[in-house]
């Protein structure tokens, strides 16, 4: 298990280095985000269906993050609504940010608990 978790922090170390891009106080990580329309959250979770399969771009704080930076959950800026992300499938990680906000492009796919984002692109402001 410790071999794990130095894979990993070298991982996000090393995913840091190559994705991080400051400008203007925003970090950026994976791809471009090409979608500036903002989808909010809420609409989202109440018709998951309608979303599936969809490139989306959403935005809210990080309310809670891995330790290695592969997901977080993003809730939105006012009231409760919280949907989880995962860009460790995309190939990348990012360091610790909880709290901050966050801009997110990704792919709707609906699981048996809800819907998530398969995130490609992530902006940290």
């Amino acid at each position: 298990m410790k071999i794990f978790y130095r894979v990993a922090l070298v991982l996000a170390v090393v995913c840091q280095a190559m994705a991080t891009n400051s400008f203007a106080g925003q970090k950026k990580y994976g791809q471009e985000i090409s979608n500036s329309k903002v989808t909010p959250i809420r609409d989202i979770l109440a018709n998951p269906k309608a979303f599936e399969g969809k490139l989306v771009t959403i935005e809210g704080k990080i309310a809670s993050e891995c330790m290695s930076g592969c997901w977080f959950n993003v809730k939105v800026q006012q009231g409760n609504a919280v949907i989880y992300v995962d860009i460790g499938k995309s190939g990348f990680a990012i360091p610790q940010h909880t709290g901050k906000k966050v801009l997110v492009e990704g792919t709707v796919v609906v699981q048996k608990t809800g819907p998530i984002i398969q995130g490609r692109g992530v902006v940290v402001r």
